[in-house]
């Protein structure tokens, strides 16, 4: 006879669920493995990372060693932070050189002024000549830091609009930008300009750098940034040129005379 056997007996063990399967490897969560696909946050300009570099002159040499090692970033880390007081003061910064030329040519020129204008001693219009020129040229000095200013605004505006007009503005990006990075650019430009004999190619050449930078920091393609900073300089020249036609055929119907 066989053993009769319990209701529990006859039915196959229960499975644990609580163990896993042993033949089937320990599954990890999904993307643990993987790392964060954010890209890095970029640090602003160095002249405005105060975190980075909180000397004064650190900044600025900062800046130096970002132009000259990789000069397109700069283009990236302008959009990190606001306000144009910053870029104005590098402007200002390295316009130093530039201020002190024209200081100089205003003293030799006013010189001049004062030396004519002494000669006609008995004259009331040399006197008042030989008082009001350096005054003249001194107001002019202080106004260059403001000439400055709204150099740097109307050219990176006009770099903004015909960006604007060459299909190449990136939403977001706005007009307050390009006239930082124009800042900055710019006031290197300025002290390469100072080389003598290579001054109109530095200047050209920098235009170009502007372009391609602008087009960068806003996403658009290379060839209309380029074009957008030397559509002002086309126009100045068309302009310009029947200017000196007319100019050339004027002195020559007085020549003929």
């Amino acid at each position: 006879m066989s053993e009769i056997t319990g209701p529990n007996e006859a039915l196959p063990p229960a499975i644990q669920l609580d163990e896993p399967p042993r033949n089937l490897p320990p599954t990890l969560p999904p993307f643990a493995d993987q790392p964060p696909t954010e890209a890095p946050s970029l640090r602003p300009v160095p002249f405005e990372d105060r975190e980075a570099f909180p000397d004064f002159w650190s900044r600025v040499g900062g800046m130096f060693r970002l132009v000259f090692s990789n000069p397109m970033e700069l283009f990236d880390r302008v959009p990190v932070t606001e306000g144009l007081g910053a870029p104005w003061r590098f402007l200002l910064l390295l316009s130093i050189p530039v201020f002190l030329i024209m200081a100089l040519v205003f003293f030799l020129v006013g010189m001049g002024v004062m030396l004519a204008a002494l000669e006609q001693t008995g004259k009331g219009d040399g006197k008042t000549i030989a008082a009001i020129m350096p005054l003249i040229f001194g107001v002019i000095l202080l106004l260059m830091p403001l000439f400055t200013f709204l150099g740097m605004i109307l050219f990176g505006a006009l770099n903004h609009f015909f960006l604007w007009m060459w299909g190449g503005l990136k939403p977001g990006v706005g007009a307050n930008q390009s006239i930082r990075a124009y800042g900055y650019a710019s006031a290197f430009i300025q002290i390469g300009g100072l080389i003598p004999y290579l001054n109109i190619l530095i200047q050209l050449a920098g235009l170009v750098v502007i372009g391609m930078g602008l087009a960068r920091m806003h996403k658009t393609d290379t060839w209309r940034g380029v074009c957008a900073v030397l559509t002002p300089l086309f126009l100045v020249c068309c302009c310009l040129v029947p200017l000196a036609i007319m100019a050339i055929s004027t002195f020559a119907a007085l020549g003929h005379r």
